[in-house]
């Protein structure tokens, strides 16, 4: 075996640029598969951390009967948010609760009207959420809105001008009321960007004439411990007739979203990889075409066809192994800048880029990610080589060293 081994490596030294170029492609191709496996657990770990600190919370205890078709039903709201709120407080893992009012409702300048998601949302409401992160200009005042910068240019409003919204109370009534807009916000949600105004909780509760809320989100100590802190939430609530989802349950479309977006940029990496495999396939053919007295010579001097295949399998391997720790140390490199420096995300500004991200993101270490490259990699090479090896054994010697070079 040792003897293949050093053959196999003076003949792939023979023939350097063509090597060296087989070498490169290969190298670059688990580099970049690398990448964009850490850069996307980035993205991804940065996604759900939006979302829980945005959207979802940790957890929602929403109504029993709350249909998600129509979610801004009055139907759907808690009967008793209080109680919910003292039940939930006792509980030693929870960290924060807020309870939230959404309603459908126009957003009218006088001129031009859209329809918007009006949420009120309470003084606790940043026990869960980090909306405040998000504000770039004013805050939320009473008799006050804030809304996304989007919104607010899409109505050409501006800081301290009135507006007004109209909408359905509980009791069927249209109504409209004025509120100035007191802060603007840039989020990581199109949907909060173009469509959503915030109110103070306590007035929205008076211009519907309701003391209900539509959900109260749960902030616990841990959020990966869903499994097992959700049914100790849902015991603490027996008998009040809600339901109590986790971020995980929340956020299932999303997840889908990121694992379909995942897969297609899996196929964009495998793409480069069949390139560098195609190299390696090209390396291999020329190296049997241009050996063909040396295969003939081996077979004379009593080389067996498993011998001789073994060869070339090994010259796959050789460059399967030098491109894939060559690759390695590229993916590191490569991988480096975005884990330490970071992707600013801000370039993108309002624009909806369909994940909810925003600010600098930073790239993951995935040890996974290595050994996946290394294995596909090696398993890969020893699969492009196992062509042209299995030509070789279909060679006679006397055809062999009938060739011409």
């Amino acid at each position: 075996m040792m003897y293949l081994l050093k053959l196999a490596l003076k003949n792939i030294l023979r023939s350097k640029i063509r090597t060296v170029l087989t070498f490169l492609i290969l190298s670059f191709g688990v580099g970049i598969y690398i990448l964009f496996a850490c850069l996307m657990a980035g993205f991804d770990r940065e996604s759900i951390k939006n979302v829980i600190d945005f959207e979802t919370g940790h957890y929602k205890v929403r109504s029993a009967a709350f249909d998600e078709d129509q979610p801004y039903e009055p139907a759907n709201n808690l009967k008793d948010p209080q109680a919910v709120m003292q039940r939930l407080s006792g509980l030693p893992f929870v960290t924060g609760l807020a309870e939230r009012l959404l309603f459908l409702a126009e957003l009218d300048n006088g001129v031009d009207a859209v329809p918007v998601v009006a949420t009120g949302i309470g003084p606790r409401d940043q026990e869960v959420f980090n909306l405040n992160k998000y504000i770039v200009q004013g805050s939320l005042e009473p008799g006050g809105a804030l809304m996304g910068r989007k919104l607010a240019q899409d109505l050409g409003l501006k800081l301290r001008d009135p507006v007004y919204l109209t909408f359905r109370t509980e009791q069927g009534m249209y109504t409209s009321v004025e509120v100035m807009v007191t802060g603007l916000i840039v989020s990581a949600n199109p949907q909060v960007n173009s469509s959503t105004v915030y109110i103070p909780l306590d007035e929205a509760r008076k211009d519907l004439d309701t003391r209900n809320a539509t959900e109260i989100a749960v902030k616990t100590d841990a959020f990966f411990k869903v499994s097992e802190y959700q049914p100790k939430i849902q015991e603490a609530l027996a008998g009040l007739n809600v339901k109590v989802e986790s971020w995980e349950q929340l956020s299932e479309d999303f997840r889908a979203m990121m694992t379909m977006k995942r897969k297609f940029q899996n196929i964009l990496v495998l793409m480069i990889m069949v390139i560098a495999i195609v190299g390696i396939i090209n390396t291999m053919l020329m190296s049997v075409f241009e050996k063909k007295r040396e295969i003939g010579t081996m077979k004379a001097l009593g080389f067996t066809d498993r011998q001789v295949q073994r060869l070339f399998l090994v010259e796959g391997a050789l460059i399967g192994v030098a491109g894939g720790l060559m690759g390695l140390v590229l993916g590191t490199l490569f991988n480096s800048y975005f884990a330490f420096v970071g992707f600013n995300m801000d370039l993108f500004g309002d624009q909806d880029i369909g994940m909810p991200i925003m600010g600098n993101v930073k790239s993951v270490w995935l040890a996974g990610a290595y050994a996946k490259a290394m294995l596909f990699t090696l398993a890969a090479s020893l699969v492009a080589s196992y062509y042209p090896a299995r030509k070789v054994t279909k060679m006679e010697a006397m055809e062999c060293l009938r060739t011409v070079q």
